[in-house]
């Protein structure tokens, strides 16, 4: 059976603005993603533990896109008062051979990622090069918090 599902345009729009001292300031930036035929949106609970929210795999499942069409990703902090800790993981699963990003998302804060490919390293080391990440974990500092995630793939 041939697909139904026509493939359509991302539009992302990032606006600031804020007026200091009479002044308005702030930007818009426009973003056009194209061919999209999957897109992902659910709300989540982080507990104070970590779990995994995605995973990148050479083929789709439960959790988990196929690496390759990863064009966009979201994520949103819902919580007013606490702090999620996001870690990226490249490489196999065994911790030795694992490179780890972690931010912090601040509450009611957003971020968003338009590129798997990453890097990190110890304190004073050099820079590598990028590799695509492989797992997402998310950790609520103190209480669960609410995050809602947005992927968007071809």
């Amino acid at each position: 059976m041939a697909s139904t599902v026509s493939t359509a345009s991302l539009k992302i729009l990032i606006q600031e603005d804020i007026t200091l001292n009479n002044k308005v300031m702030g930007g818009k930036t426009f973003q056009t993603i194209s061919s999209i035929n999957e897109v992902t949106e659910r709300i989540l609970t982080v507990p104070t533990h970590q779990v995994s929210i995605l995973a990148l795999s050479s083929s789709a499942g439960a959790g988990t896109y196929q690496t390759g069409n990863m064009k966009y990703i979201r994520l949103t902090n819902l919580d007013n008062e606490n702090w999620v800790r996001l870690t990226f993981r490249s490489g196999s699963l065994g911790a030795s051979a694992t490179n780890v990003y972690d931010m912090k998302l601040m509450p009611q804060a957003s971020m968003m990622v338009s590129s798997i490919a990453l890097s990190g390293s110890a304190a004073g080391a050099s820079f590598g090069t990028f590799s695509s990440f492989t797992s997402l974990d998310a950790t609520a500092n103190s209480s669960a918090c609410e995050v809602e995630l947005f992927v968007a793939t071809t």
